[in-house]
């Protein structure tokens, strides 16, 4: 008998742990992605060439070949593809519907308001001029209902830009949708959880720190585990287990992101996802803090394995893992230090700096793509993990060359 046949959606790097997972185990890879220097096509054994989004045309070759599983993950965009084929072709999965109940930034509101879970008030959009029928009081928050990578994602604070701000949102959205949303000022925890017929799983929380960009929501940092109070965690727990039993995932790693604020003890869920968390948090993260690899959990069940969730998860650890991002100020990359030494620092799991090369300009920080790094960071547990990210900013140097000057170039935070 020849290679069992997975099909990978995206070749992206949320995709090379499963893909080197899957070559391990001897099976014959698929990835469906457009042309370019991908990470996952230097692994695959096949690449197909098309759109994601061409769910016919991948499903028709899928047939063809007569593929023995799907999956992708860390990306929004891949999954409803995902869901499409294994709903068509009988492979283990989740239905469209239900991924969609989560991936779909306004269905997942809806179903928050059915639910009874606190969540930001909102409206949909698909033209500007809607946005005089919201009720609720500036700032506001728009957003795509089916992007990432916060691309469309605006802060509104006065009206001045308010077309362009909702027009750029609905634009980047596939369906042609935003939603504008009132702003609810917290603390940000990410949830990383795992969904196995419709019964939650915790794998951890993790605190999430976002650059001092005027309008901008990108993050600089997600550390693991959390330093919130237990009866939050408890309270976001409850929520995550209502979503779930109401859409009754199959199998899926679920990444939910909430806003919370310490002295009122108020909670707004910001955003779900049925995938794991990007920025290799599923990857690589989840295995570092709690000694899990969820990766590989999802793909057994997705090649018609069995796994006992509960079993798995008794030997749940909780240590220290999270990762670091910067940006650079404008101008000419002068010089790059201290990668060297961070690099013998068995406490340093990577150091992504492809970008930055001496003698290139820098890009400036308008979209969460610009940033640099990631720079993966590990501790016995919180407070070693924190004291650890310290020595790695105080370590890495580069300086810019900005109007004939050279400066340290780092931004943090």
């Amino acid at each position: 008998m020849g290679k069992r046949k997975l099909l990978i959606i995206g070749a992206g790097v949320g995709q090379i742990n499963i893909a080197n997972m899957a070559k391990e185990m001897n099976l014959y890879v698929i990835c469906v992605t457009p042309k370019g220097d991908w990470p996952v096509v230097q692994i695959a054994d096949e690449v197909w060439d098309f759109d994601i989004y061409d769910k016919e045309r991948i499903l028709n070759r899928a047939k063809e070949v007569k593929i023995d599983a799907v999956i992708s993950d860390q990306n929004d965009l891949m999954m409803p593809t995902v869901s499409y084929i294994a709903e068509n072709m009988g492979l283990p999965g989740n239905t469209v519907l239900q991924t969609m109940s989560y991936c779909n930034k306004a269905v997942f509101r809806d179903n928050c308001r059915i639910l009874d879970i606190p969540s930001p008030n909102y409206m949909r959009l698909n033209r500007y001029q809607d946005f005089h029928k919201f009720n609720s009081s500036l700032p506001w928050i728009v957003k795509p209902v089916d992007s990432q990578s916060s691309i469309g994602v605006k802060k509104i604070e006065i009206l001045d830009n308010v077309e362009e701000d909702i027009n750029k949102a609905i634009n980047a959205s596939k369906t042609k949708e935003a939603i504008l949303e009132e702003f609810f000022e917290g603390k940000e925890l990410v949830c990383e959880g795992f969904i196995y017929k419709g019964k939650y799983y915790l794998l951890s929380f993790g605190d999430r720190q976002y650059f001092d960009l005027k309008d901008l929501m990108i993050p600089t940092q997600t550390l693991f585990p959390s330093n919130a109070s237990e009866e939050i965690k408890n309270k976001i727990v409850s929520y995550e287990t209502k979503m779930a039993r109401y859409i009754s995932p199959h199998f899926a790693i679920v990444h939910s992101e909430y806003l919370y604020d310490e002295e009122t003890g108020e909670i707004r869920v910001v955003e779900s996802a049925l995938r794991g968390g990007g920025v290799f948090i599923s990857s690589h993260l989840m295995p570092y803090c709690t000694g899990i690899d969820i990766n590989r959990v999802l793909l057994n069940l997705a090649l018609g394995g069995k796994q006992d969730i509960d079993v798995i998860l008794k030997s749940k650890l909780e240590s220290g893992a999270g990762y670091v991002c910067f940006y650079l100020k404008e101008g000419i990359v002068d010089s790059i230090e201290g990668v060297e030494e961070l690099e013998t620092k068995p406490f340093v799991k990577m150091i992504d700096i492809s970008k930055i090369k001496e003698g290139r300009p820098t890009e400036k920080m308008t979209y969460k793509g610009a940033r640099q790094g990631p720079i993966l960071v590990t501790g016995k547990n919180r407070e070693e993990l924190d004291q650890n990210i310290k020595y790695v900013q105080r370590t890495l140097k580069i300086k810019v060359k900005n109007n004939e000057k050279i400066i340290d170039g780092i931004v943090w935070q």
